[in-house]
Formats: C-alpha cells, sequence, structure tokens
C-alpha cells in the first residue's frame, strides 16, 4: 500500500539508516503510528499522537514532543506530494548489551514518508482466517510496539487473491485483521473484538465507536469466536489509510468458503463508510 519512501529524519536529520545497536534493532525496543497525509494534514493527528504518547508511557520511553512537532513540521516543509504515509518510530535508542536498558540511553526518533499507493480493491474485501495465533499480553495489548512478528507470520499466509486476514488468539477468538480491525452486527448489536488482551486499538476503530455512540447506537466490545462470526448479518475492516471497508467474503485456513455477506451493503456498513470518507475529505 505505500510506495518507496519519499524523505526521512532521523533524530531531525537527513538519513536513511540507525546504527547497528539501537534497541528498536537489537530489541524491537519501541512503538510506531502510522498515518494518513493528505494535503500535508496529517489524519487524525490527535489520536495518533494520544496513542503513541500512551505507547511511550507504558514502554518507559522518554520522548521529547517538542522535538518529535518540529521534525513533523521540518518534514511537512518539504513535502510535495498530496497524499503520503507519515511512519513514526521511536526506539530506547543505543543501550548497549543486554535487554536491561541504560540509564543514559536517549530516544530515536524517525520520521518518514512513502508515497501512499491505494490497493486495488473490489467493492468489498474478500478475506480469510489465519492459522497463525496471537500471543497476548495485556500491558502490550492495545498499543503499536515494534515486535509485529505475529502480523508478519500471518500476513506470509495470505495469497494475493485475497485482501486480508483475520488474526485470533491462542484461544480462538477473533481479535483483528492482520493490518486492520473488525466491526460486525449480529442480530441488530454492533460489536467490536475485545482487544484487552492482544490486539491494537486502532484510531479509525475508536472514531467509528464514537460516531455510532453519538448516534444512538452503542458498540459492544465482546469475545467473538468463531460459530459467532458466522452469524453477522455485517462486517467490515477499519484502519485510519484506507479508512472502511465492507467484507463480502471469509474463507477458513484450507480456502474453504466460511462466511458470506447476504447484501451488498448493510445500513451501519454504510455509515462507517461516509464517517471515513468524510474524515478524508480534507484533502480534496
Amino acid at each position: 500500500m505505500s510506495g518507496v519512501p519519499l524523505q526521512s529524519l532521523v533524530n531531525g536529520q537527513q538519513a536513511d539508516h540507525i546504527s547497528i545497536h539501537d534497541r528498536g534493532f537489537q530489541y524491537g525496543d519501541g512503538c510506531f503510528e502510522t498515518i494518513r497525509v493528505l494535503a500535508n494534514k496529517p489524519i487524525l493527528w490527535q489520536q495518533h499522537l494520544s496513542r503513541l504518547k500512551r505507547a511511550c508511557r507504558l514502554l518507559y520511553l522518554e520522548v521529547d514532543f517538542d522535538l518529535l512537532d518540529k521534525d513533523l513540521s521540518q518534514l511537512l516543509e518539504t513535502n510535495q506530494s498530496s497524499d503520503v504515509i507519515l511512519k513514526i518510530i521511536i526506539t530506547r535508542g543505543e543501550g548497549g548489551r543486554g535487554y536491561a536498558p541504560g540509564s543514559s540511553s536517549s530516544c530515536t526518533r524517525v520520521l518518514q514518508l512513502s508515497n501512499y499507493q491505494a490497493p486495488t480493491i473490489r467493492k468489498a474485501a474478500k478475506i480469510m482466517l489465519c492459522r497463525h495465533g496471537l500471543s497476548a499480553n495485556t500491558m502490550l495489548a492495545g498499543i503499536k510496539h515494534l515486535n509485529r512478528l505475529d502480523q508478519v507470520l500471518a500476513s506470509r499466509e495470505i495469497p494475493d487473491s485475497f485482501d486480508e486476514g483475520l488474526c485470533l488468539d491462542q484461544q480462538g477468538y477473533i481479535v483483528e485483521g492482520c493490518k486492520s480491525n473488525l466491526m460486525l452486527c449480529i442480530d441488530d448489536e454492533l460489536i467490536t473484538p475485545d482487544l484487552s488482551s492482544c490486539g491494537v486499538e486502532g484510531v479509525m476503530l475508536e472514531q467509528l465507536i464514537e460516531s455510532y455512540a453519538g448516534r444512538g447506537y452503542p458498540v459492544a466490545r465482546k469475545k467473538i469466536n468463531l460459530k459467532q462470526l458466522q452469524m453477522a448479518d455485517e462486517l467490515f475492516l477499519c484502519n485510519s489509510v484506507f479508512g472502511v471497508w465492507s467484507v463480502a467474503e471469509i474463507y477458513n485456513a484450507d480456502f474453504e468458503l466460511y462466511w458470506k455477506s447476504n447484501r451488498d451493503e448493510g445500513q451501519y456498513t454504510s455509515a462507517a463508510i461516509d464517517w471515513a470518507n468524510e474524515i478524508f475529505r480534507v484533502g480534496n
């Protein structure tokens, strides 16, 4: 979905590499955010920044966010592309050998802009259930830490003919897509998977939950098993890069049809698509 990097800053300086001693490289010791930028405006910026700050607090990363703000301004000043992806990576910096971080380590700030290349999508997505299950950790649940091995291993199961894969936890409950969150409607109840043990608390997901609640449709957070998944009347994916994507079909790990939508686009999915389009309309 993202093209070749346009430019990048490391601690405020133009660069395209970090030290091999950096703890982000050595141990995945850090966190990140991926943000759509339209007409030089980072979409849902305050929400992304809030999640980044939360991740840094949980990981005990002491980041100078004033410097990060200057980095972002510097990067956007020279950007001439109308639709790009901003990736912000924060690591603990260089900390010597061993897991225990040094007391004097200084965080590394990496900001990178890449051209956004919208996926070639069908009107509704064709997705599959991945065999690889997500690891559980209640402390790390919700944030985008740098250890994405679960998503890497699950994603390699997805053939090119599919648009996304759904990940389960170790108990067999649906959690999220490899790169997206999930929302479904069962018997007129809006549900999104419980993310208290694993998964990413998506910025777009939060926005949609607020939008539904504001119109009198609360979204329940529940553990969703495979049998319940098959009962869904509507089902869609969301993230802060592509927005909202309705789902047409789900296949199991043996590529057998598991669930099929009985409608083109339900009322809840249509509303979510409209709200996401409104968020992105700032760049038009």
